[in-house]
């Protein structure tokens, strides 16, 4: 998971070089990109990673506020994974296309209303024989309250982030994760993303989350866990490297995955952050910012087998 952070080929070019021997380095199959503003971004990136062997898709929710606007992108090397595909009972195949996701409900009674930022939603299937698919819900939360006409944002920002995350876990989750298609195979769905909240024992300062939630849903009990627990985001204005300096240029634990711990319980599920700015960029937190992105990317393995 990724937050490409390109807004416009006015912004400080970002290095698509460098952007591109991250994925290829790290041997990722699908990547989940935050803060896609244009197409044209995410089919630059493509071009650099060879679109012989890479696919991607874009999409930019409705905003619900006049900072919130911007895109996701996902992208997989095609020779591991591909987009989900259902047969239908007359035999035909259909491919299911990712694409912001809406339908769910809220429960006004907590003070809940619709995301600020709808998710990006897409299933995939591995290429490697395992009958199963990945559900990722690429998610964004909406940082601070800002200009808006919505009444979440009249409230305090960080209420609405925990609100914000109560939906994505208390509503959507469940509606995506017990859906079911015509192949019936097993499916793990993940929400993942930038959350705006940090986890307990990240050392971050404060807008925290819990790192388990339970749901209900029709009398049965998930148990949904947040992991990555490492800073990902890096302060702003700070030229050079920390450790020439000795202080830390890390700022928040953003950047998350969350799961159901008991659908999972099979599976080995190894989170990780990745410190692309000693790999990458010479430990020079200001040049990987301007050039890369302000966080650095997670990563979560799965063994499915």
């Amino acid at each position: 998971m990724f937050k490409f952070s390109f807004q416009s080929d006015s912004e400080i070019r970002k290095d698509f070089t460098v952007l591109s021997r991250i994925i290829r380095d790290n041997k990722f199959d699908i990547i989940a990109l935050q803060e896609v503003f244009s197409p044209n971004a995410l089919g630059r990136l493509l071009d650099y990673l060879g679109r012989f062997e890479w696919d991607g898709v874009w999409d930019s929710p409705t905003s619900f506020s006049s900072i919130a606007a911007e895109g996701y992108g996902f992208i997989w090397n095609k020779k591991c994974m591909r987009l989900a595909v259902t047969t239908l009972p007359d035999g035909t195949e259909k491919t299911f296309r990712p694409h912001i996701y809406n339908q769910y409900r809220v429960d006004r009674r907590l003070g809940q209303t619709q995301l600020i930022r709808n998710p990006y939603y897409a299933r995939f299937e591995p290429l490697d024989g395992s009958f199963c698919e990945i559900r990722l819900i690429n998610t964004h939360i909406m940082f601070s309250k800002g200009n808006s006409t919505s009444q979440l944002l009249d409230i305090g920002a960080v209420i609405m982030r925990k609100r914000e995350f109560d939906i994505l876990t208390q509503a959507l989750y469940n509606t995506i994760s017990d859906k079911r298609y015509g192949n019936n195979r097993p499916a793990y769905t993940i929400i993942l993303g930038d959350y705006n909240l940090n986890l307990r024992t990240s050392g971050a300062a404060g807008a925290f989350l819990n790192e388990i939630v339970t749901v209900q849903d029709k009398g049965k009990i998930k148990r949904l866990i947040t992991v990555q627990d490492k800073l990902t985001t890096l302060k702003a204005n700070k030229a050079g490297s920390q450790e020439d300096y000795g202080f830390s240029y890390w700022a928040n634990n953003y950047d998350h995955f969350t799961y159901d711990m008991d659908r999972f319980s099979s599976v080995s599920a190894v989170s990780s952050r990745i410190n692309t700015v000693k790999d990458y960029c010479n430990g020079d937190y200001e040049l990987h910012r301007k050039t890369v992105s302000d966080h650095v990317p997670i990563e979560l393995k799965l063994n499915l087998k």
